[in-house]
């Protein structure tokens, strides 16, 4: 650890601590009137007297024992009038009995007052006190303006944005002015010292001398040896890697040639598992015993069930146990009616799910836009575990345990990212941000969506855990981790691709300001490097597809960028859209017009958070913001409070959080050719993490100000009564939310597959079957391919473009599961508008029976045509006079 001079800024003295109480004004006390001391009193704190007491000393006092100063304050009362000069003394609370304070709590600012401060009347100096009071009033006015934002119908910027925003931004100033007041003293001694010691530096410039100090601190357990002598000696004593190292390449190529033309082989997949671990060992730092690390982990479990089953729960066990029980209600309340309908997007993936099952293990989904694989797979198990095969409820199940997953990680990330020096600070935050995230309706959308964008803040998590590892320690094992995550991520979502940059950015500045030697910085780059070679060998067969199908893989980035019309267009012949190539220039060109977007759509993706999410309908309720307004509140406010410790701590981690939401915010943000698609809940998910990260670091901040200032032993119960009350206000909304105006938007907007659905079973289950039954397509109306899942049957075909196609589908399915029996009742679904499709039928079936199926909201209804069977010679007579002869 690098040395510090007393008092700088890195080092948090214990009035600094966010945890810990600060001593007791000395000064303060001794100005104080006392009695003096007798032979029963020896020993015991002096009671002032309470004429003697200025407002501000009377409501402190108020505070700390508001029965004894209501006693004092009624007697000074009734005290006659030639007693009213006399002091009325105080009795003082009694004094907490001492106890031994911990050296990790004293370096964490936790230790109590010392007891003779503690029964003397000001325990509270004042600019801790003044501070704290502008905390408080800072998280009302934040409360309010949030409030203000979130509430209205219209939520136009001219109203409730100008009237709301101000309320928050003077909130956040008011936490700027509480920070200012405590830190007052020490900023000033801060720059005195600095300006000192730069005077020094320029009088010793001309003297040689050691290397400067880092700007941040570094923890290494590796010691710095020269990068060549390091090679040599690691070559003699590891010759075998040098040989897996060898084999590593081979098994990647082996992997990038029997994983071509967009399919996993079985082989193929064998070497590539193979060559990951290969190259993990070739890359194991030289210090790693696999040997010792084996028996360490079988004591850790032999120590949890060693004899029989011992559990230990924590407070903090048990808080996360009560934070997952949470979390579950909310992802499974409602759990077949939430969301109500499918889309062509849930179709899409469970179709793909199904090919993984029928044998097609395609690497990269290019249809729908292009979709990475490792949901489709997901899927595909679960459906054989569960048993509950192709369905909707499959899709959902899988995200909501994806969902579900990421809770407890988020309070790992919550620790990590604090850091080590603050164990308290860090479990306070992580399990804040874990209770934020298990309440927050932009989570759990994403968990209940039943797609795989849900994935990306499980990724973006677990990367910042072990990146803010890797940039504090420079360990090697944390940069493979890094290197694993990131490899693996690119395989969930497109919006991981970001994620490098975040990872670069952190190295850089690791790099920059954590290295005190070049040997240091050599140790950096050479881990980087091993992040980078894992990450790469983790993404080889999808780099195969990448390098195949270069306009598959960044299609939807491209399209985003550039515009639709400028990478596809329409094929004269067949009417599809195909693949366009498009020149470097035509792409310039179209970027160059969308570029002046981008400033727009940073801001909207930025307020996003307060003021207003995505429109899309299907990711949640439409302009409503990303967050609750406690949880959008405490954002801001741990941003001020963030921005503040980044100033106080030498943790280089500390100054990677806010451009890393920045960057993670830029998916949507570069949506210039479609800047309705911004923000976007889906692509600016990988800024959740660490989003609710600051939310809870700021009410952390508050609640650990508040213990800090009163030091009683019921303010801890109080900081858990103020976060279950925040909690359970968050919780409210989101839920109201949710449940409610997301609910209402999405069943508006959704078709009514799942009561086609049910019509389609029951008629093939009665006295027709799935061969007789067709769907006749009109503009922007129902997927065949939906009904058919929700009728039970994923692979009905039976979705016909007109109503002339119906020969030639009768043709295609002969001799098929799905062939016409004409001795069954025959049904059609078709739209309400659609009188031509009606007259038609009438025509062929005047016998049938037509049904209005009416949808709650009346706006979707449809029409259904039931024609009892109409034989064989009516079905020879049909192909005869419709199907068109065989070229």
């Amino acid at each position: 650890m690098s040395e510090s001079l007393p008092g700088d800024l890195d080092r948090e003295p214990i009035e600094e601590s966010l945890l810990g109480p600060a001593p007791a004004d000395a000064d303060a006390e001794a100005a104080l009137p006392a009695r003096p001391p007798d032979d029963e009193s020896a020993g015991e704190p002096a009671q002032p007297a309470l004429v003697d007491l200025t407002l501000a000393e009377v409501l402190a006092l108020g505070l700390r024992a508001p029965v004894a100063t209501w006693k004092a304050f009624w007697a000074a009362l009734e005290a006659p009038s030639e007693d009213a000069g006399q002091a009325v003394p105080v009795p003082l609370p009694r004094p907490r009995r001492a106890r031994e304070v911990a050296d990790d709590e004293v370096a964490a600012g936790l230790a109590p007052w010392p007891t003779g401060q503690r029964s003397a009347l000001l325990r509270m100096d004042r600019p801790r006190l003044i501070s704290f009071l502008l905390l408080a009033l800072g998280l009302i006015l934040a409360l309010l303006g949030s409030s203000i934002m979130v509430g209205g119908i219209s939520r136009t910027e001219a109203r409730e944005l100008s009237l709301g925003a101000p309320w928050l931004l003077l909130g956040a100033v008011l936490w700027l002015a509480a920070a200012s007041v405590i830190y007052r003293d020490d900023v000033t001694a801060w720059w005195q010292r600095r300006r000192i010691k730069g005077e020094k530096a320029e009088q010793e410039a001309s003297v040689p001398g050691d290397e400067a100090s880092p700007v941040f601190e570094v923890e290494s357990d590796q010691p710095a040896v020269g990068w060549l002598m390091r090679f040599y000696g690691w070559a003699e004593v590891h010759a075998a890697r040098l040989g897996l190292a060898a084999l590593g390449v081979l098994l990647c190529l082996a992997a990038y040639a029997f994983n071509g033309s967009n399919t996993f082989t079985g082989f193929g997949v064998f070497v590539w598992l193979t060559s990951i671990a290969v190259w993990l060992v070739v890359l194991t730092p030289p210090e790693f015993d696999l040997v010792a690390w084996a028996q360490a982990r079988r004591a850790a479990w032999s120590g949890l069930f060693g004899n029989g089953v011992r559990i230990r729960l924590s407070w903090t066990a048990l808080a996360l146990i009560v934070i997952m029980l949470v979390a579950g209600v909310f992802r499974f309340a409602r759990f077949d009616a939430v969301p109500p309908e499918m889309t062509s997007d849930h179709v899409e993936k469970l179709l793909d799910a199904q090919r993984v099952l029928d044998g097609t293990t395609q690497i990269f989904f290019p249809n729908n836009g292009g979709r990475e694989p490792v949901q489709m797979y997901l899927v595909a198990l679960f459906s054989q575990i569960s048993g509950l095969g192709m369905t909707f409820a499959t899709l959902k199940w899988v995200s909501v345990l994806e969902g579900l997953i990421t809770i407890p990680l988020l309070w790992w990330m919550g620790r990590e990212l604090i850091g080590e020096r603050e164990p308290e600070l860090g479990n306070a935050v992580g399990l804040i941000l874990a209770a934020l995230v298990a309440v927050s309706y932009w989570h759990v959308a994403l968990s209940r969506l039943a797609l795989r964008i849900v994935l990306t803040p499980l990724i973006m998590t677990l990367l910042m855990v072990y990146l803010a590892r890797a940039m504090r320690h420079n360990r090697r094992g944390d940069f493979l981790k890094a290197g694993l995550v990131l490899g693996v991520g690119v395989y969930c979502y497109q919006a991981v691709r970001m994620m490098p940059v975040v990872v670069a950015l952190g190295i850089g500045l690791a790099i920059l300001f954590v290295a005190r030697t070049w040997a240091d910085r050599r140790r950096y780059l050479l881990n980087f490097a091993t992040l980078i070679v894992i990450a790469v060998v983790v993404f080889v067969p999808l780099g195969r597809f990448m390098l195949d199908y270069p306009n598959l893989f960044w299609m939807r980035t491209a399209g985003r960028l550039f515009g639709d019309d400028v990478i596809t267009e329409t094929d004269p012949v067949s009417g599809e859209l195909v693949q366009r190539d498009a020149t470097l220039e035509d792409r310039l060109n179209a970027f160059s017009a969308n570029l002046p977007l981008l400033g727009n759509n940073v801001r909207t993706a930025l307020l996003m958070y307060n003021w207003k999410g995505d429109v899309a309908w299907i990711n949640g309720a439409p302009n409503r913001p990303a967050m609750d307004w406690i949880s959008g509140s405490l954002l801001a406010l741990g941003s001020v409070a963030w921005g503040v410790r980044l100033f106080r701590r030498r943790d280089v981690v500390d100054w990677l959080i806010l451009p890393a939401i920045f960057i993670m915010l830029l998916p949507s943000a570069l949506s210039i050719a479609f800047p309705v698609e911004n923000p976007s809940a889906t692509r600016t998910s990988g800024s959740l993490p660490l989003a609710y990260f600051l939310a809870a670091y700021g009410l952390a901040y508050f609640l650990q100000r508040f213990e800090g200032t009163f030091q009683e032993r019921a303010t801890r119960l109080v900081s858990v009564g103020l976060c279950g009350l925040l909690m359970g206000g968050a919780f409210v909304a989101n839920s109201g939310l949710y449940f409610g105006e997301y609910v209402e938007r999405y069943a508006l907007a959704a078709q009514p597959y799942a009561l086609t659905g049910r019509v389609l079973r029951g008629f093939a289950e009665s006295n027709g079957s799935y061969g007789n039954a067709f769907m006749v397509a009109y503009p922007y109306w129902f997927d065949h391919r939906a009904i058919g899942i929700e009728g039970g049957r994923i692979d009905w075909p039976n979705g016909l473009v007109a109503l002339s196609d119906l020969a030639q589908k009768i043709h295609d399915n002969a001799g098929t599961e799905y062939a016409f029996d004409p001795e069954r009742a025959v049904l059609f679904f078709y739209n309400q508008a659609d009188l031509e499709t009606q007259e038609t039928l009438l025509g062929w079936f005047p016998e049938a029976s037509i049904v209005l199926q009416q949808t709650p909201d009346g706006l979707k209804d449809f029409y259904t045509l039931i024609a009892p069977p109409p034989g064989t010679a009516w079905l020879d007579d049909f192909m005869a006079a419709h199907l068109a002869p065989a070229e």
